[in-house]
């Protein structure tokens, strides 16, 4: 066998021979097969990776299209807030003067007070034992990561009841899947106002349309969700933004005016003058 090279490999099993030329076949031959399956492997791989980066954006649109629509909301809240200030006459000539000084000017009495207290939500709205978690960032009791937390948990034995902060009409009622709030009731208080209830038992007291006053039994505690205990977890939002539950859990007529202090979010200045025609119209009927 001219120019090839023969390797003879003995045993108890005897003797086999090889030659450099079959070796170097086998050699090649697993070089290739090993080359097309980590090709075959990369080419699965940055499919896969397509498809994922493909559910991202699409994922990342939904996204900015539920954002976009949000803004718009806001947006037209915004200007019919404008709108009514400009039709009653109290939008203010002079964009100087600053919201202290608007509500310094403005004076509410008792019976009005009282009245507008029906209809922002204020005190408390369950009978608990304690605060578990307060507003504001912490670890969560599951996830263990920090995050944001946008309202008060109250301890609270299962089926205890859940009454309404204030007069309104329920947006929802039943179980938000996915969102870790297990079954929630949201009532829309109106003037950009709602409260969410959270973790709350199955079985629910209320429906969506149906319309409630401040007082009335809503809900039951519960520990649905991402729960570690039965508690209830309570927010108040304003045009969306979650705002510190405790300062309207605290607010009565016996510290009316400490709210517009403590809670900075809202214009308060605006909404109290609309509220106080409002009000004295319906004191004082024509």
């Amino acid at each position: 066998m001219k120019n090839k090279f023969t390797i003879t490999i003995s045993d108890v099993k005897g003797s086999r021979h090889y030659t450099i030329d079959d070796i170097l076949k086998r050699v090649v031959a697993v070089i290739l097969i090993f080359v097309v399956l980590l090709f075959a492997g990369g080419v699965i791989y940055i499919t896969l990776l397509n498809s994922e980066v493909s559910q991202l954006v699409s994922k990342k649109d939904e996204l900015q299209n539920e954002l976009n629509d949000k803004i718009s909301y806001y947006e037209v809240i915004k200007n019919k807030i404008e709108e009514i200030e400009t039709i009653i006459g109290i939008a203010s000539e002079d964009n100087n003067i600053s919201h202290e000084d608007r509500l310094s000017n403005i004076t509410l009495t008792t019976i009005q007070q009282s009245l507008l207290l029906q209809f922002i939500p204020n005190g408390e709205v369950t009978r608990h034992n304690g605060i578990s978690d307060k507003f504001g960032m912490r670890k969560h009791p599951i996830k263990l990561t920090d995050e944001f937390h946008s309202g008060l948990d109250f301890r609270t034995p299962l089926q205890t009841p859940i009454y309404a902060p204030a007069l309104g009409i329920v947006e929802y009622a039943g179980n938000s899947e996915g969102s870790g709030y297990g079954y929630l009731v949201i009532v829309d208080h109106g003037f950009g106002f709602k409260s969410y209830y959270a973790h709350l038992d199955k079985k629910m007291v209320v429906r969506v349309g149906q319309f409630v006053k401040k007082g009335d039994h809503i809900a039951n505690s519960g520990n649905t969700g991402l729960s570690s205990g039965p508690h209830l977890h309570y927010e108040v939002r304003f045009l969306g933004r979650a705002l510190n539950p405790a300062n309207f859990v605290n607010w009565d007529l016996n510290n009316f005016s400490q709210i517009f202090e403590k809670e900075t979010n809202v214009q308060w200045d605006s909404l109290l003058e609309v509220m106080s025609i409002l009000l004295a119209n319906k004191q004082n009927p024509q």
